[in-house]
């Protein structure tokens, strides 16, 4: 039959070296996705700092890490929920009910949150007054929320599936049509700006959710129209579970997009042009851990045999995998920072900062997944809201004196300060599996 009609099934006992196996191939194709945005985001920003000036540059990734954080806010709990809902449901009826409810949902909710922040945020950052300012600026913001939303569901589906190879392929075509978009700009409009930034980045949201539901289509159940009350019982099953993983998510992935909007804060739209730029930079050794810590969670929410092998093997192959990346940047980082131009090469100590704490993030990730699977989601949540809340008051506090190595020397202190809870509490925090699972 054709594989969108291919009924989903219960997961089948697997033995140690298959779930081994398929963690390695869906952590491949998760790496490989932030390989292919990196490498084409690298070309999108390096062409930016060519044709605008730095404040531009600032201002632009400014807004469009504030949109993300309001995308990322609405639905990383939900996305993150259906890794651990959809290997339950066993017909394509029931997961076609889970997807299309939680999607809706989602993009609905952003919709909503987006427009009600764009007047305060515009009033209260006051490098970003030109969302107040700019009625089409401000549109693109919210659309470009929702479409981010939209994208990120789907690419959670596809994890949860085990389908890697479609989110590659899917941000893969957004990553295009983004460079795209501005390469176009840049020959029709030179004098392109901040607006031109975020115009690209909401188109490109916009087109990815529109190729994750192709893609849904054609290899797995799709989505489509379901009975409105049906989705509204889904939704509240989904939703206790899902504060629990939102609140997980949210701590440990909204201070990377909150912390280029607290430097605009703190030193302006320019000082954030070389603070976005190396922490662009030096996100590429951070692809790695979220990878396979993505992975593990999905595995050992197929199959939960082996899950204590399985994490420790997790974490010797995440470190071992962050060491040559990690050299590399340390050793060509201040002349890749001067392709951007000569005034980015400032950035380097800040990207060494970066790179060390690669390390002690591996710990707190692989940690994260483990209780997710578990089920301790308050454990969880609590780990990574602390190491956000070190992150982002230390920034906060630390940039007016250091500048921008304030905010890496901050997200490495918080990262080591993680890394050795899960050393020190690594008992209460990671139980025996074969002692009873505490409520989380």
């Amino acid at each position: 039959m054709p594989a969108a009609d291919a009924p989903p099934t219960a997961p089948a006992p697997a033995r140690a070296g298959d779930a081994v196996r398929s963690l390695t191939v869906n952590s491949l194709g998760i790496m490989a996705t932030t390989v292919v945005n990196a490498g084409l985001g690298y070309g999108y920003w390096t062409l930016a700092a060519r044709i605008m000036p730095a404040s531009q540059v600032g201002l632009g990734s400014a807004a469009t890490s504030a949109l993300v954080v309001v995308s990322l806010v609405v639905h990383l709990g939900s996305g993150t929920g259906l890794i651990a809902r959809l290997p339950l449901r066993t017909t394509p009826a029931q997961w076609r009910l889970t997807v299309t409810a939680t999607l809706l949902a989602t993009t609905a909710a952003t919709l909503l949150v987006a427009a009600a922040v764009v007047l305060p945020l515009g009033h209260l950052v006051t490098p970003l007054r030109v969302l107040t300012a700019d009625p089409v600026f401000a549109l693109w913001f919210v659309l470009g929320a929702v479409g981010w939303t939209g994208s990120g569901v789907l690419d959670y589906v596809f994890i949860a599936e085990r389908r890697t190879s479609l989110m590659l392929l899917r941000n893969t075509a957004t990553a295009v049509v983004k460079l795209v978009g501005l390469v176009l700009a840049a020959l029709l409009q030179p004098s392109s700006g901040a607006g031109t930034v975020v115009t690209t980045w909401a188109l490109s949201g916009l087109l990815g959710t529109v190729a994750g539901l192709a893609l849904c289509r054609r290899f797995l159940a799709g989505v489509g129209r379901v009975p409105l009350r049906a989705a509204g019982r889904e939704l509240a099953l989904l939703a206790r579970p899902s504060v629990g993983h939102h609140a997980v998510s949210v701590a440990g992935l909204v201070p990377t997009y909150l912390l280029p909007v607290v430097v605009t804060a703190r030193l302006g739209a320019r000082a954030n042009a070389t603070f976005f730029i190396t922490w662009m930079i030096g996100s590429a050794i951070f692809m790695i851990s979220p990878a396979v810590s993505s992975a593990l969670f999905a595995e050992g929410s197929h199959q939960r045999a082996g899950l204590r092998r399985i994490s420790l093997r997790s974490l010797a192959v995440t470190v071992a995998a962050v060491a040559a990346p990690a050299a590399a940047l340390c050793a060509v980082g201040a002349a890749v920072l001067s392709l951007f131009g000569a005034g980015y090469r400032a950035g380097y100590p800040l990207l060494v900062a970066l790179v060390l704490s690669a390390f002690p993030d591996a710990v707190s990730n692989v940690a994260v997944a483990t209780l997710r699977v578990r089920g301790l989601l308050a454990r969880a949540a609590a780990l990574n809201t602390a190491i956000a809340v070190a992150a982002v008051a230390g920034a906060w506090l630390t940039t007016p004196r250091l500048g921008i190595l304030g905010a890496g020397l901050s997200w490495l202190g918080a990262q080591l300060l993680g890394a050795l809870a899960v050393l020190v509490l690594r008992r209460r925090l990671l139980p025996p599996p074969d002692q009873p699972t505490p409520p989380s």
